[in-house]
């Protein structure tokens, strides 16, 4: 059985070849997308299951209640926190807190280079299975002055050399003896680093002043992670619960000079931190299940619209076909037996399909690697082979749906009726098949839409007045470098004008904030600040509306800040000119004096509306120097790359323009990603719907030849004959727009909305996809269409 439905179906795909190749064509693009999408989210569902128990351990989240209302949930909590949970409660096995304040650079001997890592409680690897292939995991961290190092980070750091009892230096932190190397995890886990050092050096680091109590610090709940492996049968609601007790008695009632008024602290069990919810200040690696949902949902979308068209195209096919079925009937096959035929020939026809889809997949890796969010992706096949075994019953799944519909109508044929060379109408009601077909018009407007849509809008961003100058200025991170000392150096260089300082990236998602209020007593709010140099803000060239900058290099302007004229509000000034020499209060216990009110400017993405905004004299905060040039940018940098490796000849220099940071920003967002992921869609979408209406077109020219060739022996013309063709495809068009057009409106608008400053969606936007959908649409009817009204009438009453 399975032998004759195999050399059948070859047989037809041989007869039959440009209808093969058309198919093989929708079906093996739609299908390369959905088996890149399956090995993306399969990896991502990987994560963590190699942990012992991972069932009893969870993760301690923190959801912040804001004065104004709203709440954000995140994933770390105060180590505090941990602290109190480790001592309290019998239903917990055990507690491990990180802290995620380890970082920058480990110099051992000559050697360089930075590294990630944490401060992790002693009991690390009793709660998590990462195995250690040399040193005493029991041990490893007791000692305050003690990591260890990954695997994969050894040859960087040690080369050849046995890191175990060497000593090296971390910034910031002092000196480490290396007691043990963590072997290469069992699995993917989302807690991703290459050193460990101990929490019992937090207390030590504390009272030497290097960093801000943690231990007993309740407010700070953005440096800690809290982890928990509950004792068996313990049920999660009760801890929830106690979690609840332990909020209300540290924070109700509590006056915190912050935008919170409180927190609230929850579980979330380790199998779903990745994928998972969305949250704030997420440790490691993985991506949100809402993106895998969406990505999912597109896969789905095309492999549906593929499978629509597979089965038009093959009751199209099979129309050539009656006769070997009444046949096959007449010497005994039951419809059981045409049924598998049929449904068979369409499963070895997906195989197919999946082997070129699988070529088409490793084709398409590269350029899906080129996308800002395929860091968090693992596009190799598993080492397990799952992967394979998915694949290959996907297709099958597809096969057997796609020709499901099919198979039972061509089963269903009346052998002597078919034998006698009676007209077969198959599926005579073609409504169902009509509603496919607009439906798939309509997905291709709402994908083609909504590319447009989002491209119109990436060019309104990137093109915005942002209301500072971007023009002519070189940005470069410091990397830990004195900025004294680089400013000096390059201040020398042919082509710079000034070179000034901030604390952090301007028109970027780069953040910082402090409390301010007006008087002592008043309450203080949340506001974003820079700190900033005297020549930063003549870089930006900002307009002020009165007052002045800082000067150059003045002791006392530390004790002066600059306002927008959104802070004004905030502060109760009625008056740009009333705010001068005016105070205010920043951190509780700063007082400065307003000399001068910009006007306000765009220092964040357009996502977000402008926003209360200070700029503070805090030369000990700058972290990028920002460099006002004239001449060839090119040049200059050059000259700048030689400065820095005499300065740092460690860490290769980080120069950007201003306007090419901004512009990353939106990338590293993924915004660019959506635009590309859609346009794909879109192609993939138009393409399908075309082979749909391709499909739709050969049948029913098929089954009218004989009515065509009496029409035209009566006297019609050719054009009177393709508009008669033609009529039902263009209305079925017709149905798709009117049915995509709105809702493509509909979800462009909501989109934009979720930015502050938005373009209009104007009718060109969607006229000229539609316009394209049309034409396109009308060359797929017109090459069927045009071919059978130009047949001569006397061969088409002969056709059988």
């Amino acid at each position: 059985m399975i032998k004759s439905i195999l050399i059948t179906a070859i047989r037809n795909l041989i007869r039959n070849r440009t209808f093969s190749v058309i198919n093989l064509i929708g079906l093996s693009i739609s299908m390369s997308l959905s088996l890149l999408i399956i090995v993306m989210v399969n990896g991502q569902f990987q994560f963590d299951n190699f942990h012992k128990d991972a069932d009893r351990i969870y993760r301690v989240d923190t959801k912040a209640i804001r004065k104004s209302g709203g709440t954000e949930s995140y994933a770390s909590s105060p180590m505090a926190l941990g602290v109190k949970l480790g001592q309290d409660f019998s239903f917990i096995d055990k507690v491990v807190k990180i802290c995620s304040r380890l970082g920058g650079d480990v110099k051992f001997e000559k050697t360089v280079v930075p590294y990630n890592g944490f401060f992790v409680d002693p009991g690390f690897f009793e709660v998590f299975n990462f195995p250690l292939e040399k040193g005493n995991a029991k041990e490893a961290l007791r000692n305050p002055n003690s990591i260890v190092v990954a695997h994969g980070a050894v040859q960087k750091i040690f080369g050849d050399t046995d890191p175990i009892g060497k000593t090296v230096s971390l910034d910031r932190y002092g000196d480490f003896i290396v007691t043990g190397i963590v072997a290469p995890p069992l699995g993917k886990s989302h807690i991703d680093f290459d050193i460990l050092a101990s929490t019992s050096l937090l207390p030590l680091l504390e009272k030497e002043g290097k960093i801000s109590p943690l231990m007993s610090n309740w407010n700070d709940y953005y440096s800690g992670y809290n982890y928990i492996k509950l004792q068996p049968g313990t049920d999660p609601d009760d801890v929830n619960q106690a979690l609840r007790e332990i909020s209300d008695s540290q924070y109700q009632g509590l006056s915190l000079e912050t935008r919170d008024k409180g927190y609230e602290f929850f579980l979330q069990p380790l199998s779903d931190i990745t994928p998972g919810p969305l949250l704030s200040n997420q440790l490691g690696r993985g991506l949100p299940k809402m993106l895998l949902i969406f990505l999912g949902g597109l896969a789905a979308i095309v492999m549906v619209m593929a499978c629509f068209n597979y089965t038009n195209l093959m009751i199209a096919k099979s129309l050539t076909r009656t006769r070997e079925i009444g046949i096959r009937k007449i010497n005994g096959a039951t419809r059981f037996h045409v049924f598998l035929q049929f449904v068979g020939e369409s499963v070895v026809f997906a195989l197919l399909a999946l082997a070129i889809s699988y070529l088409l997949m490793q084709w398409m890796k590269p350029g899906v690697m080129q996308l800002h969010i395929a860091d968090e992706f693992d596009i190799g096949l598993l080492e397990n082979h799952y992967t394979y075994l998915y694949f290959l019953l996907f297709a099958i799944a597809i096969g057997a749906i796609a020709g499901l519909l099919p198979s039972i109508y061509l089963s269903a044929f009346k052998p002597l009726r078919v034998l006698k060379g009676a007209d077969v109408k198959v599926g005579s009601q073609m409504t169902f098949r009509k509603v496919l077909i607009a439906s798939q018009f309509g997905f291709s407007v709402i994908f083609i839409s909504l590319v447009i849509i989002t491209n119109q809008q990436i060019k309104y961003m990137l093109n915005a007045d942002y209301g500072f100058n971007q023009q002519n200025l070189l940005n470069v991170r410091l990397q830990g470098n004195d900025f004294q000392k680089f400013k000096n150096e390059v201040s020398t260089l042919a082509g710079v004008n000034r070179v000034g300082g901030v604390s952090h990236s301007l028109g970027t998602w780069a953040d910082r904030s402090g409390d301010y209020k007006r008087h002592e007593g008043d309450e203080s709010f949340v506001m974003r600040d820079f700190g900033v140099d005297a020549a930063y803000i003549e870089n930006l060239q900002l307009d002020f509306v009165a007052g002045k900058g800082f000067e150059e290099e003045v002791p006392a302007n530390k004790e002066k800040v600059l306002l927008n004229e959104m802070a004004l509000s905030r502060f109760g000034f009625d008056s740009p000119g009333n705010a001068i020499g005016q105070t205010i209060i920043a951190d509780d216990t700063i007082v400065l004096e307003v000399i001068g009110v910009v006007r306000d400017f765009h220092f964040r993405p357009l996502n977000y509306q402008i926003g209360p905004i200070a700029f503070r004299y805090d030369p000990e905060s700058i972290t990028m120097a920002s460099i006002a040039y004239s001449g060839d940018p090119k040049l200059l940098g050059n000259k700048i790359s030689q400065v820095w490796s005499k300065l740092d000849p460690v860490h290769p220099v980080d120069m950007m323009s201003m306007s090419d940071e901004i512009d990353k920003a939106y990338a590293d967002s993924g915004f660019t990603d959506v635009v590309t992921i859609l346009g794909y869609i879109a192609f993939l979408a138009i393409s399908l719907a075309c082979l749909g209406m391709l499909g739709m077109a050969m049948y029913t020219t098929q089954t009218r030849i004989k009515e065509i060739g009496l029409r035209k022996a009566l006297g019609a013309s050719v054009s009177s004959v393709v508009l008669l063709l033609s009529r039902s495809f263009l209305v079925l068009i017709g149905m798709g727009i009117l049915v995509g057009a709105p809702i493509a409106y509909f979800l462009g608008d909501l989109f934009l909305g979720n930015y502050a400053y938005r373009i209009n969606i104007t009718p060109w936007m969607m006229f000229s996809g539609i316009f394209l959908l049309i034409v396109l649409g009308g060359v797929t009817i017109a090459s069927q269409t045009l071919a059978a009204a130009s047949r001569s009438p006397v061969k088409s009453l002969r056709y059988e």
